[in-house]
């Protein structure tokens, strides 16, 4: 069938004036749940102050501050950057020692079973701050490691992600389970 000039307004207002009816009937989207700002902001500031923290005399590099988001039906992610070692501002500027990159790498090595733990502290902590999360949801934190261009990175990882149920985070915490004996209800992902 053929549409005159005539008969296209017509079909354009039956088709607009279907779907302002459809929308019209449609329901609204339901917001979302979860933690409201605030507590997410709480546990991003608390994990930025266990990391910043950690060691005086020997401070971990604090890259990137920790952002968290919410994932409806799944739970809390919070991510941050660091570097294991903090390093002087040149550091390096005119060339780094073979002697020194092995320096580091060992220092790195040896510092990052105590940066796992802190990880657990960080994770249990937020259990308690994220009272919105519902019990069944999960807690995630991530780690992502900054390594120079020429770092020997053996035995040493690009991000560690530890997970539980904030349920399961809960009761540790209740229980004043300490942060290495937690691992049987944690998910940890190492690469």
């Amino acid at each position: 069938m053929r549409r005159t000039a005539r008969q296209m307004p017509l079909d354009l207002f039956v088709c607009l004036s279907l779907s302002l009816a459809a929308a019209a009937g449609a329901q609204p989207a339901s917001p979302l749940s979860g933690p409201p700002l605030s507590e997410m902001e709480a546990v991003q500031k608390a994990c930025d102050g266990a990391i910043r923290g950690y060691s005086l005399d020997a401070p971990i590099d604090h890259i990137l501050p920790t952002h968290g988001i919410y994932v409806e039906g799944y739970g809390a992610v919070f991510v941050t950057d660091v570097n294991l070692v903090s390093l002087p501002p040149l550091f390096g500027f005119g060339g780094i020692a073979p002697a020194e990159y092995k320096r580091i790498h060992d220092s790195k090595v040896k510092r990052l079973p105590e940066v796992r733990t802190l990880m657990i502290q960080m994770i249990l902590g937020a259990s308690k701050t994220l009272v919105h999360l519902t019990p069944d949801e999960s807690i995630l934190i991530q780690v992502n490691y900054y390594y120079m261009q020429r770092e020997d990175r053996t035995g040493l990882p690009k991000s560690i992600s530890v997970q539980g149920k904030k349920k399961d985070l809960l009761e540790a915490v209740e229980r004043k389970t300490p942060a290495e004996a937690v691992s049987g209800i944690l998910k940890i992902r190492v690469e």
